[in-house]
């Protein structure tokens, strides 16, 4: 799995702590200076984010989020590489 330092940089997003690890990455507790925030980030492993299905897998997964709103679903904000 991913294991990003606390204090690196994913994009514009400042890793704060790790959060956990799934059956499909690693989700991190950033800062995101832009909006001053803490954010969820979510990290595949690098295997995985070279399988055209898998990225296909994982971008529907961010897309079907995106349209729920519910106070126990964390609302999705970006997707990106």
């Amino acid at each position: 799995m991913v294991s990003i330092p606390a204090g690196s940089s994913l994009g514009r997003y400042r890793v704060i702590e790790q959060l956990g690890r799934g059956g499909m990455a690693t989700v991190f507790r950033c800062h995101d200076p832009n909006l001053d925030r803490h954010v969820a980030v979510k990290v595949l492993p690098s295997f995985d984010a070279e399988d055209p299905t898998f990225l296909k897998r994982f971008e529907q997964e961010a897309q079907t989020v995106a349209r729920l709103s519910h106070p126990n679903i964390l609302q999705i904000f970006d997707f990106g590489e």
